[in-house]
């Protein structure tokens, strides 16, 4: 008597078993291909977060070396006509091997065009050089344009010496204010320099003339 129970296809088993297998395989070879890139590009990604780790410090230093300038018109005024005059201010040479050192490590570009003054910041006066980077300045000067106009301040106190930067922001069409790099951990808060500094370029053409 024939045994109605119909028998497995064995073809389809095999088909079903074989694409199972396949799904396996290419599941197993994706995985490894992408532990492989996570293992070449870790140098990559390490790479990336520092430099961007490199760019956030590098902008919070720049945002502590602005100094805000509230009166801004009144600024640019007094920042032109110190420049003006410490651009063509007599050369004066410096007066010995440490003073010559002086200049060229914080008055670079000054040509012999250094202004020297003082200032009472509150406790007595302290001694500040002043000058134009009137070397960057010729090459523009020579077109007719107002590019490149650079006043370097020092203050020389008895704790450290403090540089800042008077720049002029051709883009913007005004001039900045800013601790140098080498005084970002400066004993004063960042707006502090306005209201001195102002008042000392506006001394200039007088007090260096003197």
């Amino acid at each position: 008597m024939t045994d109605p129970t119909p028998k497995p296809d064995r073809t389809e088993m095999w088909k079903a078993l074989k694409w199972t297998i396949i799904l396996l395989i290419t599941l197993i070879a994706a995985f490894g291909v992408f532990k492989i890139w996570q293992v070449a590009t870790a140098p990559a990604r390490v790479v990336s977060d520092a430099t961007s780790s490199v760019k956030a410090s590098a902008s919070a230093m720049m945002n502590r070396l602005e100094v805000p300038v509230r009166n801004q018109r009144r600024f640019d005024k007094i920042a032109d006509e110190s420049f003006e005059y410490l651009n063509s201010m007599p050369e004066k040479p410096p007066a010995g091997v440490k003073d010559r050192g002086f200049r060229l490590a914080n008055l670079r570009g000054a040509q012999d065009r250094v202004c020297e003054m003082s200032h009472d910041f509150g406790n007595g006066d302290i001694p500040v050089y002043l000058s134009a980077d009137n070397a960057a300045h010729e090459s523009a000067n020579a077109v007719g344009s107002n590019a490149d106009r650079l006043i370097r301040v020092v203050v020389v106190s008895p704790e450290q010496t403090l540089g800042l930067n008077v720049e002029y922001d051709q883009d913007a069409d005004n001039w900045t204010l800013g601790w140098r790099p080498s005084s970002v951990n400066k004993p004063y808060p960042d707006n502090w320099a306005e209201g001195p500094m102002t008042e000392i370029l506006a001394r200039a053409p007088k007090s260096c003339g003197a």
